[in-house]
């Protein structure tokens, strides 16, 4: 028996998933739209989060390079410190870090996000026992893990057990943060650095 097929059998399931694509794009925005602002607002409070915890004596900040160096001011508006934002590519995605700078010495690192890094190991360079090791270290001169060869004057720090490419991201991001304050602030600031460029490890 041949089964005749109409015009109309043809255009109501058409019509039906035409529809139903339309509505699922048109939900999918919508929520998208409704997200995105409360996620925008929340990656800003954690990034003037980590700009307090790298330069806990600023009471303000000035944004002096959109999104990535950042002054902080007491309140009589003396600066006091500098906190710059930076990233780079860890095990699992971008690695995140907020570096304190005050007179050319390293006084704070905040990995303030890792979430794309492996949970008991990556994850652990947001621990303070690692974070607490770039404290002290000096815009002069390059900042690597131990592991790593550097130049002869590099400042080294252990990297997180079984997470070394994590290691290394943070390593870097801080590392590019010391060249952004070097090229922008320098002895001109709140600093007493000279213009020489620092550089990380990336990789294996």
């Amino acid at each position: 028996m041949k089964i005749k097929i109409t015009p109309k059998a043809i255009l109501i399931p058409t019509i039906s998933l035409f529809l139903i694509c339309v509505i699922v794009t048109a939900a999918l925005a919508l929520t998208n739209h409704i997200t995105a602002g409360k996620i925008a607002e929340n990656e800003l409070a954690s990034k003037n989060l980590s700009m307090k915890n790298v330069c806990p004596e600023a009471q303000v900040f000035d944004e002096l390079i959109p999104d990535v160096l950042y002054e902080g001011k007491d309140e009589g508006g003396k600066a006091v410190g500098y906190a710059i934002s930076t990233a780079a590519q860890g095990y699992g995605g971008q690695v995140r870090v907020m570096t304190g700078i005050v007179n050319g010495e390293i006084i704070g690192v905040d990995v303030f996000y890792n979430n794309d890094e492996t949970p008991g190991l990556g994850k652990n360079t947001s621990n303070e026992s690692f974070r607490d090791q770039f404290k002290g270290l000096s815009v002069n001169a390059d900042i690597v893990v131990s592991k790593d060869n550097g130049t002869g004057n590099a400042q080294t720090v252990d990297a997180v057990t079984s997470a070394t490419i994590s290691s290394r991201a943070v390593a870097k991001a801080v590392s590019d943060a010391v060249a952004i304050y070097n090229e922008n602030v320098g002895s001109s600031g709140t600093g007493g650095a000279d213009d020489s460029q620092t550089a990380g490890k990336e990789g294996e």
